[in-house]
């Protein structure tokens, strides 16, 4: 399994790429399929009492081709201070996607899962 994450301090190529615990590379847009979204608990408490940055959350699966953002996509973010996982628009949490798009501008889109549709 890919791990894909943000990397905040690279602005050319937002999105860090780990296989097997180690970075194999850099991209500016990717895709992901059959996608779980994880976050360290004890890495978000870290985070909130340091007010320190690290890689604490990252969204797991296989690359796929990445194409257009689908119709159906949603934005998903992730922000330690107001949360404890990953978001939708709407503040709900998701845990998984089907399918997720990771854009040159840092924003990440998702295709969830027909159970954690939020429209569903």
């Amino acid at each position: 399994m890919t791990d894909v994450y943000r990397c905040l301090s690279r602005r050319t190529t937002p999105w860090s790429i780990r296989e097997g615990g180690r970075v194999v590379g850099h991209r500016d847009s990717l895709a992901l399929r059959d996608v779980s979204f994880r976050v360290s608990a004890a890495g978000v408490a870290r985070i909130r009492r340091r007010y320190q940055r690290e890689v604490v959350a990252h969204a797991q699966g296989a690359l796929a081709e990445s194409g257009p953002v689908p119709d159906d996509a949603v934005r998903v973010r992730f922000n330690p201070y107001a949360a404890a996982s990953f978001t939708l628009p709407d503040g709900s949490p998701i845990s998984a996607a089907a399918v997720v798009l990771f854009l040159a501008d840092g924003s990440c889109w998702a295709v969830p899962v027909p159970s954690e549709s939020p429209h569903a």
